[in-house]
């Protein structure tokens, strides 16, 4: 009887000790958005890259809520600019349910549209934020230097897009880039750029979106 207590003492705790491991096993370590935005448990899975029925993989450039729209760069190198629906859009990051606010330039998503308005954004899954595209800055005792607060561009405007609040810039190297203006420009700014022809020289300061984008900071020289 004493040995067959004590099996079953033993089969009880090896038994305990499985659903133990079962149970740690089962832990949910996908991160949230705001734990991915803080380079934190950045652990991404092979569902993140996969692409759903429906979808396109895109690099987020800017979104504009003032007039619901999401500019975005496609895989195959396309620019599109497309609406939303504030109340009718869903953003989801790893099941989590999020904003269009939540949203950062340099996000690569994947997004699907209505069927019957392809310029019009249903639903976007973020698959990999910003922050993990990009390495964190060295720690060092030493606090580093602040950064230049934009950068200097100058060149001849070559194309005018004034409903969509772009234009294009030739710089002295010749190489094209495109200048969008933020949704909170300065209205001084906002009145340049309508005075903007094809063919003027300009100088202002602005932010890299990416290699050949550039948010408009403040012109310093618009004609």
């Amino acid at each position: 009887m004493i040995r067959a207590n004590g099996c079953l003492r033993f089969l009880f705790a090896v038994g305990v000790a499985v659903a133990t491991m079962a149970g740690c096993a089962a832990v949910e370590t996908r991160p949230t958005l705001e734990e991915a935005r803080l380079r934190r448990n950045q652990v991404a899975t092979a569902d993140d890259a996969t692409l759903r029925p429906g979808e396109t993989r895109a690099e987020l450039m800017e979104v504009i809520p003032s007039r619901r729209e999401i500019r975005v760069r496609t895989d195959d190198g396309r620019d599109r600019v497309m609406t939303y629906s504030a109340n009718r859009i869903t953003v989801a990051y790893h099941g989590r349910d999020y904003t269009v606010e939540n949203l950062q330039s340099g996000d690569i998503i994947a997004f699907q549209t209505d069927q019957r308005n392809s310029n019009d954004i249903e639903s976007i899954r973020v698959q990999e934020p910003v922050q993990s595209r990009t390495s964190p800055a060295p720690t060092s005792a030493r606090p580093s230097p602040p950064s230049p607060r934009s950068n200097v561009i100058e060149g001849t405007v070559e194309r005018i897009q004034y409903d969509r609040g772009i234009f294009d810039v030739r710089t002295r190297s010749g190489e094209a880039l495109t200048v969008s203006l933020p949704y909170s420009a300065r209205a001084v700014d906002v009145e340049s750029f309508r005075r903007l022809r094809n063919g003027d020289y300009v100088r202002l300061e602005g932010e890299f979106i990416n290699r050949d984008n550039l948010q408009l900071d403040s012109f310093i020289s618009p004609r």
